[in-house]
């Protein structure tokens, strides 16, 4: 069709538009999501360019608060719920108070009734999720959490676990851990998820992605809500399942706000392997890696934002010192897989700004491709095992780079940031789950540094600021201001709230980009 004009192009795709869209439902009635989404892609790049006006983008439920058993129900009486509870026996643990062996017995039915409750899907634990190498087995989540909640104060670790027939919400504080059983089955789920991430992939119309969005809230968060709310959580960590991998979490709406203007969010594979030893130094000592692509190259078009995002973040000499992290920057036919290899010992980021392709469940097809043209595959990055030890955060600053790998349930979300998050590589990681803006990608970029730089925000923090910047049309110092003073709305000098920027408020701009593992 390339070759046709654009009218007899979208006369050709309307004719057949129903024929992609029923055998999309078909698969996503088998929970096939990576391959509906593809059949539908089919039929969306063209609105995505008429949505952005450029063809460059980087490459191709409701309650009234939780219902408690008769186990939970006195000891929900006593402290308010079991988020609070959790942090009490935290707080005694520390001191020794005279309640410790009270709260222990609490906290030890509590732990028996969990496990009850996880033994009612252990048979499909044990039958559907035999390959899934990236699920975390909900029995050892509450051990596990432990380290990662200590480290991320104020934090709740939830863990969304879907059967074929409804939805669990597993979550763990310093000191409890809880479950909700949510009645939703997996296909209506995977539709929703479906729709949410058409609307929000192309920027589709506002109000309908708000409201697909509010459904996915009131199934993942709203039966937590209260809770969160009244114990002063301040960041949630998502242990995602299945077809909520593919969601954005930031941007799920609650009527009137995004979760992400209520709460610092993240992700990690599995608490048990994510190292919470350390956050990234300053910019005064650390440093990074920035390579991209801004030429075209054959079946990928020039990304000419490119050059500027690395060059506002990197200091690499000269006279301009308006960069935020010193470091070195290779463009086009200087960014080869044999310059990658030779100076990533010497740094703690690296910094990736050009075009992915991943394909489910063909892992040894999928790459990133290099400034020469060249596509760096998954085995490269193997082999490049000791060299990645003094990583700290690896941003994937391309398209879908959390996609890729197994073509079930969502396992390939992970995609290329698990092989840099293996034992005793990066900490942590940075990736877009659907396809991203090369402007709006450029700006988040910038701003993400240049508060990770100030040396007051953890990385998920900064990313969190990053977002508000652009759906509030903000600037860094803005966005800085507000967060030292636990505030979300800036005011101008007349005292009025800066309000949504039309241009960049949507979505679309600010929420495809997930951090995955140590948020510190």
């Amino acid at each position: 069709m390339q070759g046709l004009d654009n009218e007899l192009q979208r006369s050709f795709v309307n004719t057949i538009a129903d024929d992609y869209r029923f055998l999309s439902n078909l698969l996503l009635e088998q929970g096939r999501i990576p391959e509906a989404q593809q059949v539908l892609d089919l039929l969306k790049i063209e609105e995505l360019r008429e949505f952005t006006h450029s063809t460059t983008t980087r490459a191709t439920w409701t309650t009234d608060g939780i219902v408690y058993t008769a186990r939970e129900q006195p000891v929900a009486d006593a402290h308010g719920d079991l988020i609070a509870f959790g942090q009490t026996l935290y707080e005694c643990e520390q001191t020794s108070c005279d309640q410790i062996d009270s709260l222990l017995s609490q906290h030890e039915q509590l732990t028996a009734q969990y496990d009850q409750q996880l033994a009612t899907f252990a048979s499909a634990m044990r039958d559907n999720r035999y390959d899934d190498d990236l699920f975390q087995n909900p029995d050892n989540l509450s051990g596990e959490a432990q380290e990662l909640l200590e480290a991320n104060p104020n934090s709740v670790l939830i863990y969304p676990f879907v059967t074929d027939d409804k939805l669990w919400l597993l979550y763990a504080t310093v000191g409890s851990v809880g479950s909700i059983e949510i009645d939703v089955t997996q296909a209506d789920l995977s539709k929703t998820v479906q729709r949410f991430g058409e609307l929000f992939q192309y920027g589709g119309d506002l109000q309908a992605l708000q409201a697909t969005s509010q459904q996915l809230y009131g199934w993942l968060i709203e039966p937590l809500e209260a809770a969160l709310q009244k114990n002063g959580i301040e960041h949630l960590i998502f242990v995602n399942d299945r077809v909520t991998r593919y969601i954005p979490m930031a941007a799920l709406f609650n009527g009137e706000q995004y979760l992400i203007e209520r709460y610092a969010v993240s992700t990690v594979l599995s608490p048990a392997l994510t190292n919470t030893t350390e956050s990234l130094e300053t910019a005064d000592t650390a440093n990074v890696l920035g390579l991209g692509l801004t030429q075209a190259v054959p079946g990928f078009n020039p990304l000419p934002e490119v050059e500027q995002e690395l060059d506002a973040i990197v200091l690499s000499g000269g006279a301009d010192t308006t960069e935020v992290y010193p470091g070195q920057v290779y463009l086009d036919d200087a960014f080869t897989l044999d310059q990658l290899k030779t100076s990533i010992a010497d740094y703690r980021v690296l910094h990736i700004a050009t075009h992915a392709a991943f394909v489910p469940g063909q892992p040894e097809a999928s790459f990133i491709v290099l400034g020469n043209s060249d596509r760096m595959q998954i085995p490269d990055i193997e082999t490049m095992e000791r060299r990645l030890r003094n990583l700290h955060l690896v941003v994937l600053s391309a398209c879908q780079t959390a996609l890729g790998g197994e073509a079930s349930d969502g396992t390939e979300i992970a995609g290329i940031s698990a092989y840099f998050l293996e034992t005793g590589r990066a900490e942590s990681v940075i990736a877009s789950l659907w396809l991203v803006s090369d402007d709006s990608t450029s700006l988040l970029m910038q701003r993400f540094y240049e508060l990770l730089a100030s040396g007051e925000l953890t990385k998920a923090e900064a990313l969190r600021q990053a977002q508000l910047s652009l759906l509030y049309d903000q600037d860094t110092e803005a966005r800085l201001s507000a967060a030292r003073n636990a505030s979300l709305i800036v005011q101008t000098p007349e005292g009025e709230p800066i309000t949504n920027a039309p241009e960049l408020a949507h979505p679309y701009h600010w929420a495809p980009f997930i951090l995955i593992g140590n948020g510190l």
